[in-house]
């Protein structure tokens, strides 16, 4: 595989982040006089993005509400417990010491992503930033993964999605790149089969 790009996941690929979103998540649900979740289970709803999640615990008449109410608390404080996972900023400095264009792909919201990645100090390693709602569509849709592509001209035989997911799984193969799954992360994957099986985030360093 002659390498040009990577496409990394966020949550559960780059940064170790769900338990933050467990203590937003249940500040939401105590708002609404709604049943706390143990912190340790949001490890498996984390991937969809926040209207993926909030759907888990509110119905359609109180999803956006409680959506709205999530993104304050998870807005106003971000980063308390979220760190990127040991190893990641080494492979991301030799990656891009290689010349490899990295770019993030995620379902979170494109500000509130751009705004972790600057607090953990990981935003130079990246040429390019997709949130859930940077297009009109998301994660699985191959449409992001496309456009990353296309802004940083490289073909899908010369890309990798990384990522923990079926979601991420899935846009890698509906967008024609070769796909890795990050066994450091959450690990939702029953469906897709990963080209590459990633044990540590150094192990990006065998692709290039």
């Amino acid at each position: 595989m002659y390498l040009k790009a990577v496409l990394f996941d966020l949550d559960g690929t780059l940064i170790d982040s769900y338990k933050d979103i467990g203590i937003h998540l249940n500040k939401t649900l105590r708002q609404f006089g709604r049943q706390q979740v143990d912190i340790e289970d949001v490890k498996h709803m984390v991937g969809g993005g926040a209207r993926e999640l909030l759907s888990r615990f509110f119905s359609d008449e109180l999803l956006e509400e409680a959506l709205e109410v999530f993104r304050e608390h998870y807005m106003a404080e971000p980063v308390c417990y979220t760190k990127p996972f040991e190893g990641v900023e080494e492979a991301l400095k030799y990656l891009k010491d290689r010349g490899i264009k990295l770019a993030v792909v995620t379902n979170k919201m494109e500000s509130l992503s751009s705004f972790i990645l600057e607090k953990l100090g990981l935003t130079d390693y990246f040429c390019c930033l997709v949130g859930g709602d940077t297009y009109p569509e998301k994660k699985p849709s191959p449409l992001p993964l496309l456009e990353v592509m296309k802004s940083v001209r490289v073909s899908p035989e010369e890309a990798i999605m990384i990522g923990d997911t079926d979601t991420d799984l899935k846009a890698g193969r509906l967008a024609g790149v070769n796909r890795g799954l990050a066994m450091w992360g959450y690990v939702r994957v029953k469906e897709e089969k990963p080209d590459f099986i990633l044990e540590s985030p150094l192990d990006l360093k065998k692709l290039v």
